[in-house]
């Protein structure tokens, strides 16, 4: 079943301040709201965002073979956690109970003592473990070669330990050569099928690069980096990226690296995806960098780096892509069109649409944007980015590129009239930008134009996701529904909000939903078809009730005014304002504005078309007074159902539209009878009692035949007695 969380009453001055804040993009208050491009196009269409650098580092090398498994520390599990838990592989309890008396012991030697009738290599290993933890490294390494030199049948659990280990003290008495061979041996027996639930195999390569970076090989430091990056450790792209980061502001190292192949394209990876930070990279000294705003990019060091880089021919840059688009952020537009024209991929189309558009070439732009968008895999993903609010990291953006070209191929095409296109990629790229692809499809198409939309992408109701195993015991699990689900709830909502009724209820495809929809729209055919008046009002109260208890999911707009995105529980354009001590001036609400750049007169008249009936939140409510004023139309103004409807009504709106609510109570006083509760007239209502109207109407109709059968009986008395008399003369005759 879907559930909606309501909360449709005023917002409370916390919301209210967020709200207010949201008219500034990405802002950090409240709630980390869907990504849109339509509110920015400009920003969408001409700027480039960077790229992530995580993925950036993990494609240097290709995947390997054999690929090891990574055990990379997390920020949920000590050190410690993880050892104790490596360590019980493959152990009895007895066996675990010495090691853990020999890890509290206060030496070496007392460790062996502790650990007697252990496997030697359990034996050596933890007792070479606690001289490391105590400093002597040399009896240290002296344990680890005890376990290596054991025939390999013997150390089947703490060979590979003792070898990553050894090769550690290698590195650290500055034996590089000796340690890489050493790092190189761990590696060796675990692809042979050596045990290694610890991961050495993937943290060796960092090890050796430490070493090789320490001695002043940053290039060769990189290659392993890459390569511990490649089989997936979180480990080696943070490594990384320190590395990139200390070669920006160290000239001999920057020039190592940008003589190296790898180191080169590391470089290109950073400013691709990280050139924001270069302003921090030359913070003053005594300074924290990292509590430093993010800036603007420092176009000047991108630039130089850039040039540096740039020095090869495009075409024998194997990430002439990446550089096109450093080039274009800078503002190099011809060195990215050179760049970008070099190299054919998916990244290089996506620059050129961007650099049509700037040439004023939309038709161009969208071929590019085509282009791009069949290049990128559907299921590509590069992580996420931060987006920005007042300098800081405010939330972030999945960066899917397939789904990101497709939404901004879409705000194209909806800047040139486009708009059934523009739907249909706005609507590809929904798993990220549901919000733009509403938009368009609620305020935008026609609602015919959306029928045939979604009868031709989504014909057929989408199966919820099987809910997770805990979701009966998890208070906070609401359903996510597919976007194509979504869209055709949406559709199910503009048809009936148009009083398209019976067309609506195809596409409730939500069971309870749809039988509310079903009662909906049958009250409303029998408020105007019903033979008698009574019938009517009744079916109209009736959907003045579901109007207001489930108006929100039967007509409610999935963004301005009513906001069911977010299930109501945010005004994203609340019109209030607040003075300087923070009371609420209540100022009129207007429609989403449709300016500025790439947008059309075309668009802006939709959209008036399409704005909500009243303008006002939560918009169904008076929707749901309004079929209660229609309701009392039809009843006896001095009848108890009369007021009791219009006390309903009154009721929905007093707390949030006090003019309408008082025109309703005016209407009470001016027309209906006086009642017991109506000191709380608008506040505490009684049911309508439509059957007491209906007993006073069949006791009017009995009272009017009984007066018409008594005017009438002197009439048929005369006319019976005409007959008797003609009778007779025709007899005498």
């Amino acid at each position: 079943m879907l559930q909606i969380r309501r909360h449709d009453h005023f917002p409370r001055l916390l919301i209210g301040l967020c709200a207010a804040a949201l008219a500034l993009p990405a802002s950090a208050c409240g709630p980390d709201f869907p990504v849109t491009l339509l509110d920015a196009r400009r920003e969408t269409l001409l700027e480039l965002g960077a790229g992530v650098f995580d993925f950036e580092v993990a494609r240097l090398l290709p995947t390997p073979t054999p690929r090891f498994k990574p055990n990379d520390d997390d920020s949920w599990t000590t050190r410690e956690d993880l050892r104790t838990a490596a360590e019980a592989q493959g152990l009895d309890p007895a066996s675990l109970e010495k090691i853990a008396a020999m890890r509290a012991s206060d030496s070496a030697i007392t460790a062996e003592a502790a650990g007697v009738g252990l496997a030697p290599e359990l034996l050596q290993y933890t007792a070479g473990a606690v001289a490391w933890h105590q400093g002597a490294r040399d009896p240290a390494q002296a344990y680890f070669r005890a376990v290596l030199a054991l025939p390999a049948a013997e150390r089947p659990l703490r060979g590979v330990w003792a070898s990553y280990m050894d090769a550690r003290s290698l590195a650290l008495n500055g034996d590089v050569a000796g340690a890489d061979a050493a790092f190189a041996r761990t590696r060796e027996w675990v692809a042979a099928g050596a045990a290694d639930p610890f991961g050495l195999a993937v943290a060796s390569f960092g090890e050796q690069a430490r070493a090789r970076l320490d001695s002043g090989d940053p290039a060769g430091a990189v290659q392993l980096y890459a390569e511990q990056a490649a089989h997936g450790s979180r480990s080696g792209r943070s490594s990384l990226l320190f590395v990139a980061r200390k070669a920006l502001v160290d000239q001999p190292m920057r020039a190592q690296l940008l003589a190296d192949g790898l180191g080169r394209r590391l470089l290109v990876a950073y400013l691709f995806a990280r050139s924001h930070e270069l302003a921090r990279l030359d913070a003053p000294a005594g300074s924290d960098p990292w509590e430093l705003p993010l800036a603007e990019p420092d176009h000047a060091a991108v630039l130089t780096l850039l040039d540096d880089l740039a020095t090869a021919e495009p075409a024998a840059l194997p990430d002439a892509d990446r550089l096109a688009a450093v080039a274009y952020r800078a503002g190099r537009y011809e060195q990215a069109q050179r760049f970008a024209t070099a190299k054919g991929s998916p990244l290089s189309a996506w620059v050129r649409a961007k650099l049509a558009l700037r040439n004023g070439d939309e038709t161009a732009a969208a071929s590019a944007y085509a282009e791009a968008a069949k290049g990128f895999a559907a299921d590509e993903e590069w992580g996420t980015l931060p987006v920005f609010s007042d300098g800081y990291v405010s939330g972030s953006e999945p960066l899917e590129p397939h789904c990101r070209v497709q939404a901004e191929a879409g705000t194209l095409a909806l800047s040139r009239g486009e708009y059934v296109q523009a739907l249909e990629l706005l609507f590809a790229a929904a798993d990220n930008y549901w919000t733009d692809a509403a938009y368009v499809a609620e305020r935008v198409v026609t609602v015919d134009e959306l029928k045939a939309f979604v009868d031709r992408v989504v014909p057929q109701a989408i199966p919820p996701a099987a809910p997770p195993a805990d979701a009966e015991t998890d208070e906070y699990y609401v359903p996510e529904l597919a976007p194509g689900a979504r869209l055709r709830w949406l559709l199910a909502r503009r048809l009936l909000r148009e009083g398209r009724l019976e067309a609506a209820l195809d596409y409730f495809d939500e069971p309870k939903l749809h039988t509310h929809a079903q009662t909906y729209a049958q009250a409303r055919s029998d408020g105007s078809k019903a033979f008698f008046k009574l019938d009517q009002a009744q079916a109209w109260f009736t959907a003045a009730q579901l109007a207001r208890s489930h108006g929100l999911e039967l007509l409610g707009y999935e963004g301005d005014p009513d906001y069911l995105i977010h299930d109501g529980e945010f005004d994203l354009n609340d019109p209030t304002t607040w003075d300087a001590e923070y009371n609420p001036i209540h100022n009129p609400r207007s429609d989403l504005a449709v300016a500025g750049e790439f947008t059309t007169a075309g668009e802006r008249t939709r959209v008036a078309a399409s704005r909500a009936q009243p303008l006002a939140r939560f918009h169904y409510r008076q929707v749901a007074a309004g079929h209660a004023r229609a309701a009392a139309d039809l009843l006896p103004p001095r009848s108890q159902a009369f007021a009791a409807v219009l006390c309903s009504a009154t009721r929905w709106l007093i707390d949030r539209e006090p003019e309408p609510a008082a025109a309703l109570y005016r209407r009470y006083l001016r027309e209906g009878a006086y009642v017991a509760w109506g000191a709380t007239f608008g506040r505490a209502c009684p049911a309508p009692d439509f059957e007491k109207v209906a007993r006073e109407r069949n006791a009017q109709w009995v009272k009017r035949g009984s007066r018409v059968a008594l005017w009438m009986l002197p009439v048929l008395l005369a006319f019976g007695l005409l007959v008797v008399m003609r009778r007779r003369r025709r007899t005498l005759a």
